[in-house]
């Protein structure tokens, strides 16, 4: 059930990710992201009474909320700033080193082990993923193109420990996923009013936004009902499944650095799979 469910967050992610172009470009970037946030959230509210009973206030609960919340909205600015320079496909690579994150977080926040081999493997993956797409970004510098990714991989890693904690202190997958997008499109739109949007653009935020509410929702499943990083390597081919959607779209052949990357990091997580 976990490989499926990784599969579904994959796809559904692929799809909204693709949507993200469409909204950066056409949309107030920083005003779009609190609004899809909330969108997020409304998604999944029918299924609270489904759910146990909400500990909001409980020990470190509050806390890791805060902290998913916060690696949840950096990560959105920065992936819709990408995207606006970039293709959907160059972005999503680095939201695929999410599962070398949590390999190395592991033995700190998870009580898990590592080898150092796996060390190796992450630093040869995180250089042949990164490293062909340094010029990717038109307007941005190859060390800050390579400094974004790296961010993106990082806070997305930080999240899904913070999911793997909230589960083990007993928080239902309802209460994870809507707090943490709440408290980040509350952040955003606080600091970012979402005024001047109009009608076609609130269409665009809702078809983006369920695609990625469904995508995070099985990917919270799928972590919990089996091994973190196994269920990361799944969602790893999510660039792959981007440049299909952009080959069968534009009907225009990939860049070649773009499939390089987008391959060595589905198979280097494939890898790092194996040895955990």
């Amino acid at each position: 059930m976990s490989l499926l469910l990784a599969i579904a967050a994959a796809l559904a992610f692929a799809v909204g990710i693709f949507l993200t172009r469409g909204v950066a470009l056409n949309i107030s970037i920083y005003k779009a992201i609190g609004p899809l946030f909330v969108l997020n959230a409304l998604f999944v509210f029918p299924l609270i009474p489904f759910g146990p009973r909400w500990i909001l206030w409980s020990g470190s609960v509050p806390y890791l909320h805060i902290v998913g919340a916060i690696g949840s909205g950096v990560v959105a600015g920065i992936i819709f700033r990408m995207v606006s320079r970039s293709s959907a496909s160059v972005m999503s690579v680095g939201q695929a080193l999410t599962p070398a994150v949590v390999l190395l977080a592991g033995p700190i926040a998870l009580g898990a082990s590592i080898i150092p081999i796996q060390v190796l493997l992450v630093v040869v993956l995180v250089f042949a993923t990164i490293f062909p797409l340094r010029k990717s970004l038109a307007g941005v510098s190859s060390f800050t193109a390579i400094f974004l990714m790296i961010v993106i991989g990082v806070l997305s890693g930080l999240v899904t420990v913070a999911v793997v904690l909230l589960d083990r202190a007993g928080v239902g997958t309802t209460e994870t996923f809507i707090v943490r997008q709440l408290l980040a499109g509350f952040i955003f739109m606080a600091i970012f009013p979402p005024i001047g949007l109009h009608w076609r653009d609130f269409l665009q935020l809702v078809r983006r936004s369920f695609f990625m509410s469904m995508g995070w929702l099985a990917s919270i499943y799928a972590i919990r009902e089996g091994s973190p990083v196994v269920a990361q390597s799944v969602m790893a081919t999510i660039p792959l499944w981007v440049i299909l959607i952009e080959v069968i779209v534009y009907r225009t052949r990939p860049s070649r650095p773009v499939v390089f990357s987008a391959i060595a990091i589905a198979i280097g997580i494939y890898a790092l799979a194996l040895t955990s």
